[in-house]
């Protein structure tokens, strides 16, 4: 197996833009009139992999600090990114928090149409450091290593132009059960840590699998839950009557733990 370090290069090689210093191209000129820059797919490297996802987007400057690549959209300052996703489970168990709307929706609390791939390349261009010590398998009993993350998840609902959403912002663990003796329990405060996923055979595996969030240890996952337990897949549950009715539009916020 190989890391996602080892890409790097050619994933973020059409990414970078001036105000990344942590981006190794960061300080070279933009080619063309434009201030956004293309970012090249990956030929034969991501199979199967969306036509979609494989044109070349912009990472366009929306603000003060403020980018965006696609629906991602980059915050410098706080180190954050924001995407849209959807509640996609309101009772269950769970592996997942968050999937790709085609990947492993039967156990996941929630939804993306964002691509992993261009979900990774936000988080590189934030600088964030995915682990060199990677699990060997989906429900290794060893602890993730990478970077510390938060996971908020706002209710986007609105009417009138004003939210209506009965949480209106929650960390991603406020919305999960924990099974202790045959009882739910509240989840309580979980980590997680950015792992930056796996290059298997040419195959990037979070786009791949679709696998953005983990409750249960899976390397394939950009992000995965580092908190005692985190080995089990019979454990981890939908909070039910907490989280919202399938279908709730959301904003998931991923951000560097202080």
């Amino acid at each position: 197996m190989k890391r996602i370090k080892w890409v790097i290069p050619l994933l973020i090689a059409g990414a970078c833009i001036p105000g990344f210093p942590s981006c190794p191209l960061a300080q070279q000129p933009i080619p063309g009139p434009s201030p956004a820059s293309e970012i090249p797919p990956l030929p034969g490297m991501l199979q199967p992999f969306p036509r979609q996802s494989q044109s070349p987007l912009s990472v366009e400057k929306v603000g003060p600090g403020l980018f965006r690549l696609g629906k991602i959209e980059i915050d410098k300052k706080k180190r954050a990114v924001r995407f849209p996703a959807q509640v996609n489970m309101d009772k269950g168990l769970l592996e997942y928090v968050l999937v790709r709307s085609s990947g492993k929706v039967h156990e996941s609390l929630l939804r993306t149409a964002v691509e992993p791939y261009h979900l990774q390349i936000a988080l590189l261009l934030l600088g964030f450091e995915g682990t060199d010590r990677p699990l060997t398998f989906q429900g290794d009993p060893e602890r993730p290593k990478g970077e510390p993350i938060e996971i908020i998840i706002t209710d986007s609902r609105e009417k009138d132009g004003n939210p209506i959403g009965q949480s209106l912002k929650v960390k991603a663990e406020e919305w999960v059960a924990r099974r202790i003796d045959n009882d739910l329990k509240d989840a309580g405060a979980l980590d997680w840590v950015y792992t930056g996923s796996l290059v298997v055979q040419g195959r990037f595996l979070a786009q791949s699998d679709g696998s953005v969030v983990a409750l249960y240890h899976d390397p394939a996952a950009l992000i995965d839950n580092a908190s005692p337990g985190g080995e089990s897949d019979e454990i981890w549950f939908v909070k039910e009557g907490v989280v919202p009715p399938v279908g709730t539009p959301v904003t998931v916020t991923i951000k560097a733990k202080p």
